[in-house]
């Protein structure tokens, strides 16, 4: 293990652990509201680590669905990792262990991934970062979502905290720390005008949660053909 790696890992991690502190926090709290303890909303984190997902299980807890219907919805909501993770192969092959690459992969979140590729364009990928930078972002969530479920009893209304914009906000700034050239401002918008009309046209809660992938593809196939 390189120190060095470690300790740069920690520090690109810590704006996305403030990040998640209040998305952790808020999921602890509706966790608790919707009628599960402490230690399974935590244990939820420590299992699940997908925010999206997370939250559309609750929301299926709270309308009574099955557990099936939360299971395929979190499939569906969590397939743009299989784009995240293929677009990180070439800056892992090579450098980073098959095997630890694929443990580490667990950690993979918008927010890691985000952080990463852009270290990644000055910096060769090292298992030491990666586990540092996934470690400590999982770690941050898992903390949170504890802190919210503990005090999930004493707050009545999370959207007066403001909490709920907490994730577009992260997601904003992320964007902003990724985008170099028009290529990646062309493929931005063209994503943000297909998710906000897929969603109009299926404005139910799975078919809404499609359009996150078809406007990566989209977009990310329109952005490689014109910088082609």
């Amino acid at each position: 293990m390189n120190r060095a790696e470690i300790v740069t890992g920690i520090k690109d991690a810590f704006p996305i652990i403030l990040g998640y502190l209040p998305l952790g926090f808020a999921f602890g709290v509706l966790a608790a509201q919707a009628g599960m303890t402490t230690t399974q909303a935590t244990v939820m984190s420590v299992l699940c680590f997908t925010g999206a997902g997370q939250y559309i299980t609750l929301g299926v807890m709270q309308a009574g669905g099955a557990a099936f219907t939360a299971i395929m919805a979190n499939i569906l909501v969590n397939l743009r990792y299989f784009l995240f993770a293929t677009s990180m192969v070439p800056h892992l092959r090579n450098r980073v262990p098959i095997k630890w690459a694929s443990i580490l992969s667990y950690g993979l979140t918008d927010e890691t991934y985000a952080v990463a590729m852009n270290h990644y364009r000055h910096h060769e990928a090292t298992t030491s970062y990666m586990a540092a930078l996934n470690l400590s972002s999982h770690f941050g969530w898992i903390t949170s979502t504890w802190l919210g479920a503990v005090l999930g009893a004493n707050i009545a209304d999370t959207d007066r905290l403001g909490l709920g914009f907490a994730l577009p906000a992260m997601y904003i700034c992320l964007l902003i720390l990724v985008i170099n050239k028009r290529n990646d401002i062309l493929a931005a918008v063209i994503a943000a005008v297909l998710c906000v009309v897929i969603g109009l046209i299926w404005p139910s809660t799975v078919h809404n949660m499609s359009n996150i992938i078809v406007a990566s593809i989209v977009a990310a196939t329109i952005g490689v053909l014109v910088r082609e």
